[in-house]
């Protein structure tokens, strides 16, 4: 669970195959949402709309949504909590996504306390590998930070 001084946000970003074309601003369709804090019932709420637009020559590639979910402490400090990645829908117009998200898990629990905490020369905020191979699952072994 979290602090009820912790809040959550999400870095997103869009990804489509080669036969879409983005109609995207320059830096493409990535962003991030509010930090958003638990209600009463420990409930996060994002309410965050999110417009993406392609023209496509072909339905190959269909566009995903990659997430990762982040947490803002008390003090400031910024950590992944997970991952996630959902195909965005066929029709056009408004939808509520469900994504699951998942946590990479280390080698053992001595690799996973040095990759949260920086212990030994391991560098919390370095991942083994680029932001879409993480995201795609496509790594057999990653640990988040």
């Amino acid at each position: 669970g979290l602090d009820s001084d912790e809040g959550l946000f999400i870095d997103y970003a869009a990804e489509a195959g080669d036969q879409w074309l983005p109609i995207a601003p320059k830096e493409g369709f990535v962003g991030q949402t509010q930090t958003c804090y638990a209600d009463t019932a420990g409930m996060y709420v994002f309410n965050h709309p999110i417009d993406f637009y392609f023209i496509a020559e072909s339905i190959a590639g269909w566009p995903r949504l990659h997430i990762q979910v982040l947490k803002l402490d008390g003090a400031g400090r910024v950590e992944t909590l997970s991952y996630g990645s959902v195909t965005l829908p066929s029709t056009p117009g408004h939808a509520e996504l469900t994504c699951r998200t998942w946590r990479p898990l280390g080698i053992s629990s001595l690799e996973e306390a040095r990759a949260v905490h920086g212990v030994m020369g391991s560098d919390p905020g370095t991942l083994p590998a680029g932001r879409a191979e993480i995201l795609d699952g496509n790594l057999a072994e990653v640990r988040s930070k």
